[in-house]
């Protein structure tokens, strides 16, 4: 029985793929094919005519997954930030282990290549100054990152400083009554339209209140 592991695992050939750079096929002389990339081949190097024992080829198929998982999470950031948890969700849809999700991304948070509070800052800020949106609001965007309190607290805190609600709330009442009437029916519609935004009555009271409404 060990004698037939062996010869399925004897490297017949490794040849680079010539549709996908970076990778290589490995056939085995039982004319199975494994697929690897440069670097698991560049970390354990390998060699026509090895024999590789069911141990070994383990390893080879983890750190070929972990490589696979690594590349993808920094494809993912090389677009913008993300939070450690949706990256997590992300990885765990397409199937991958979560005791391996967890392992990478411990790896990459201690390089910073994911850094909760840094995104916390640049999502916030985004959704404050481009989005003018209210606590309430920016609150329920933060729920699937799974920021803790400590951290998301005292950023929104230090934003809504800059940016005060009341004056976010006037620049969205300016802009939409450029072009509505103040009617008791409009100004309702405003003010459900602010506290779907995320504002409570004492961000948009002092402006709703100083509009002379009709009626």
């Amino acid at each position: 029985m060990k004698t037939k592991i062996k010869l399925k695992l004897k490297i017949q050939s490794i040849e680079p793929q010539k549709r996908r750079k970076n990778r290589f096929t490995i056939t085995f002389e039982s004319g199975d094919v494994f697929g690897i990339s440069e670097d698991v081949l560049l970390s354990m190097p390998l060699s026509i005519g090895q024999i590789i024992d069911p141990n070994e080829f383990e390893k080879i198929q983890f750190l070929e997954s972990s490589i696979g998982i690594k590349n993808q999470v920094l494809i993912l950031l090389s677009y913008r930030q993300r939070s450690r948890a949706e990256l997590t969700r992300r990885l765990k849809l397409k199937g991958h282990p979560l005791a391996m999700i967890i392992s990478i991304l411990d790896e990459l948070e201690s390089k910073g290549f994911i850094n909760d509070t840094d995104f916390a800052k640049m999502f916030a800020t985004h959704l404050i100054e481009n989005k003018k949106i209210g606590r309430v609001a920016v609150q329920s965007e933060f729920y699937p990152h799974q920021i803790p309190e400590s951290v998301l607290g005292s950023i929104l805190d230090d934003l809504y400083e800059k940016h005060p609600p009341i004056e976010l709330v006037k620049t969205i009442i300016s802009k939409k009554m450029t072009t509505r009437a103040k009617s008791q029916k409009e100004k309702l519609r405003m003010i459900n339209f602010l506290k779907r935004k995320g504002f409570v009555w004492e961000d948009m009271e002092s402006e709703i209140q100083g509009i002379e409404w009709d009626g």
